[in-house]
């Protein structure tokens, strides 16, 4: 019972990931960007993404679902210039706060689960 009570605390990132990822995909709707197809399939894939990723990291940690997580968000920061809607402040704003969250939360997450390696000695 211990160890499932260590998941969930240490989780939290995780958790929150999964969260952003479904605001992120239903955000053409919650946001008003459904008549921009660039932005919207960027939100639906990017969203999907996150969604996946976090429900893994859930059930078993690996860096390198982290790492993805990074480089989506990298991603997302750049996707409204890249996919050409950065005049589109809804679809912009949207991408680049869950962008950036992303980041922080892979790293906060990286850093978590290396502090807890190091203190169990694996």
């Amino acid at each position: 019972m211990n160890r499932q009570l260590s998941n969930i605390m240490t989780s939290w990132p995780d958790t929150l990931s999964a969260v952003l990822g479904i605001l992120l995909f239903l955000s053409p709707w919650l946001v008003g960007f459904t008549w921009e197809p660039n932005a919207k399939w960027s939100a639906h894939i990017g969203g999907a993404i996150i969604i996946g990723l976090a429900l893994a990291e859930l059930f078993a940690f690996k860096a390198w679902e982290e790492w993805i997580n990074c480089a989506l968000g990298v991603w997302l920061l750049f996707a409204p210039w890249v996919l050409g809607f950065s005049e589109h402040t809804a679809a912009l704003s949207t991408h680049f706060i869950i962008g950036l969250a992303t980041i922080i939360l892979a790293a906060w997450s990286l850093n978590m689960h290396g502090a807890n390696h190091m203190q169990s000695g694996s």
